[in-house]
């Protein structure tokens, strides 16, 4: 996490079994999130019944990151398709 392109960015991590319980160690450790799939004793930060609450909040943060990305634009923005 000290080299480009990771240099600034959090660490994700995201497992279903007994061989993630590492992944999460390190990933808490450098500050980033560690989420468990299912049930089961963990180091993970975060929790997610299934696979498909993953895909659930997948979409949330893609909505989320596309909502932000718009409402970021000026309010003198101008269409490139426009402007040729």
């Amino acid at each position: 996490m000290q080299e480009a392109p990771f240099i600034g960015r959090t660490p994700v991590f995201l497992g279903d079994d007994l061989t993630d319980e590492s992944g999460f160690a390190v990933v808490n450790r450098l500050g980033g999130m560690s989420v468990k799939i299912g049930t089961g004793a963990t180091q993970a930060s975060w929790r997610l019944a299934g696979v498909p609450d993953v895909w659930s909040r997948l979409e949330m943060i893609t909505t989320a990151l596309q909502q932000k990305r718009e409402n970021n634009r000026s309010d003198d923005y101008e269409s490139f398709s426009r402007s040729i």
